[in-house]
């Protein structure tokens, strides 16, 4: 299922095709690390699978359209230097009576075989995908194409239950027409085919993977004043998915096209989209939903991965990979990490994660003007393509990394600061920060300097210990800082030097 592995698999590129009902995507990534950097992604909505509930075949000006493109898919492959790109198709081509012919012409076009998955596979491989970007997901994964839903249960880094339903947007419309009083009970009887889906979700949440879902949620962001353009991890609880996407599956495309953040190309599956999410949503009851911008593509990769591999945090991996690509100095970010440990012992394994990637991305913004610095920083993090984090612990990092850079707390681009963290996380982003101020401006980049000097805390006192011939490094400005980082921890502040 995954591109042919070799002995240098992970410096090598990735590229995955993927023949969907309703669009055909590249996705060139820069190596097959376990938490991939895409560096090129394109899609052409070709919509292969329109009428073929009706007629058992593709439809030809789809084809047409996409036997036109594929041709550029393969230039752009063979230059980024990928000799094993995966081609994946899904339900269209496994269903239509002339899908082995078109893929025929798809394997002429890249000169290798095309990968048919059946139902069971697309659902497992988006699961997976889901499993690499979300590590802890528990419940319910929906992937929905144009032609099928794939549905899978996901828990403990698992893939448990899971399987394909007839529920695609142009499918539906081939068969069913828009009409919801009709497609309502034929949406809710082909989910009751699934037993398992209660017993997936199981208190848990359901995660949404597709482009129709991905258009929904960006909608949802404009609707609500949300104040981060990130899909991956937004999340909305049931009750307003339930009411949101009432509203949307009413509206006409006439009315979604004229709204600014619908894309064109999505207007008229919008509402089925929102259709289907209600009734899904509407029966396994979630907690909430969370988007996940990870689907079949990368869960390709992730299947090729090792066992040990899939188990590393992509988290940290990918702060690690950033940091040696544009840190001043190698190891930095973990040498800050151990020296500011002792003022935050008492934090949980989840503070100590997300300490650990802002200490790797703190020197990632030296090359910027010093007037920028901290807003820059600020706003590439917010940005950045990381994984297993959550719009609130993406925040809490890229303040913490802000105030290394002196980043004010009244500047009004913290509108995300503002709108997500509450007064407990900032306090600790904020003490954070302090604490990275201090060690780069101690090190000044020559880490040995660190060694002459710690931190400790003493009850309710936070000690700046000297070593003997280093007491030339405390001068005016470290004074400064260190006096700001205790007084951000609550804490009193004294330097002693060793005589």
């Amino acid at each position: 299922m995954a591109p042919e592995a070799s002995k240098n698999t992970k410096a090598r590129p990735a590229a995955v095709v993927d023949i969907g009902s309703n669009s055909i995507r590249l996705v060139v990534f820069r190596d097959r690390l376990r938490a991939p950097t895409v560096v090129f992604n394109e899609r052409v909505i070709c919509a292969i699978g329109r009428d073929m509930a009706r007629t058992g075949r593709l439809h030809a000006d789809g084809v047409a359209q996409a036997l036109a493109n594929l041709p550029r898919f393969n230039a752009v492959i063979r230059a980024a230097g990928v000799d094993d790109p995966a081609l994946l198709a899904t339900a269209a081509t496994r269903e239509a009576e002339d899908g082995p012919e078109f893929l025929n012409r798809v394997e002429d076009i890249f000169g290798r075989p095309a990968i048919q998955l059946d139902g069971d596979q697309e659902a497992r491989l988006a699961a997976a995908g889901v499993l690499s970007g979300i590590p802890d997901a528990a419940g319910l994964v929906a992937d929905l194409g144009g032609g099928s839903l794939e549905l899978a249960g996901v828990g403990d880094g698992a893939v448990g239950a899971y399987g394909s339903l007839p529920l695609g947007p142009l499918r539906l419309t081939s068969s069913w027409g828009t009409e919801r009083d009709a497609l309502k009970p034929h949406i809710d009887d082909t989910l009751d085919a699934f037993d398992w889906i209660g017993e997936a979700v199981a208190d848990g949440d359901i995660y949404i993977v597709g482009g129709a879902w991905r258009a929904l949620a960006r909608l949802h962001m404009v609707q609500t004043g949300y104040p981060l353009r990130v899909i991956h991890n937004y999340r909305i609880s049931r009750r307003d998915t339930l009411e949101f996407c009432d509203v949307v599956a009413g509206l006409g495309e006439s009315t979604l096209a004229r709204i600014e953040a619908v894309p064109k190309v999505r207007a008229s599956s919008l509402p089925l989209a929102a259709l289907l999410l209600h009734r899904l949503v509407a029966r396994s009851r979630p907690k909430q939903i969370v988007f996940s911008a990870y689907g079949i593509r990368e869960g390709c990769l992730f299947d090729g991965l090792s066992k040990k591999a899939r188990q590393t945090d992509p988290l940290i991996v990918a702060c690690t990979e950033i940091a040696a690509r544009e840190s001043r100095f190698a190891g930095s970010g973990d040498l800050f990490f151990e020296w500011i440990a002792p003022l935050f012992a008492d934090e949980s394994a989840a503070e100590r994660r997300l300490r650990h990637a802002a200490c790797l991305l703190a020197d990632i913004g030296w090359h910027e003007h010093p007037d920028y610095r901290a807003e820059q920083v600020y706003f590439r993090i917010l940005r950045l393509q990381l994984l297993a984090l959550t719009h609130v612990e993406r925040a809490k990092i890229a303040f913490a990394v802000y105030r290394r850079y002196g980043g004010s707390r009244g500047d009004p681009a913290l509108r995300v600061v503002d709108a997500l963290l509450d007064d407990d996380a900032t306090a600790w982003a904020r003490r954070l920060g302090a604490a990275l101020r201090l060690a780069t401006t101690l090190s000044a980049g020559n880490f040995s300097l660190l060694a002459g000097v710690r931190l400790r805390l003493d009850g309710e006192t936070l000690l700046l210990e000297v070593s003997r011939g280093h007491q030339e490094l405390i001068g005016d400005v470290v004074r400064n800082r260190f006096g700001s980082l205790a007084r951000r921890a609550g804490l009193e502040g004294q330097i002693v030097e060793e005589s």
